[in-house]
């Protein structure tokens, strides 16, 4: 009778337990442009050519951010949301500005940007 109930009790164990593991299958995506063509030529007009900024076509400095604050600010720009310190009308400007990226085929991956623009120009890191 107990090695009965054992045998059932590991059965149904056995049972519940398999197919529970779900292996979050990640999605390869391939990229026309590399991350340092597509800030060169979508993201540089605004944001300056070192992240600096520039003032004139209201495009904040991105190289005194974070990678985490970059990472946020990417995905909220991508996700239609009003991005890195934008607001009002600048937001019809930054959902223009993603829909031409888009357009010309230079999509990129939202952490490897941020990366991108803290390696290469961030001021703050040491």
């Amino acid at each position: 009778m107990k090695k009965s109930l054992i045998t059932i009790l590991g059965i149904s164990f056995a049972i519940l337990t398999t197919g529970c593991e779900t292996k979050e299958e990640k999605k390869v995506v391939t990229y026309k442009y590399t991350t340092a063509e597509v800030y060169t030529n979508m993201c540089a007009k605004c944001h300056g050519d070192q992240a600096q900024g520039n003032p004139k076509k209201k495009g904040p400095a991105l190289n005194d951010q974070s990678v985490q604050d970059l990472k946020l600010g990417i995905e909220d720009f991508k996700n239609g949301g009003n991005g890195v310190n934008s607001s009002g009308s600048e937001h019809e400007v930054m959902e223009h500005n993603y829909k031409s990226i888009i357009k010309k085929g230079m999509d990129y991956d939202t952490d490897a940007m941020a990366q991108y623009i803290y390696d290469n120009f961030n001021i703050n890191k040491k």
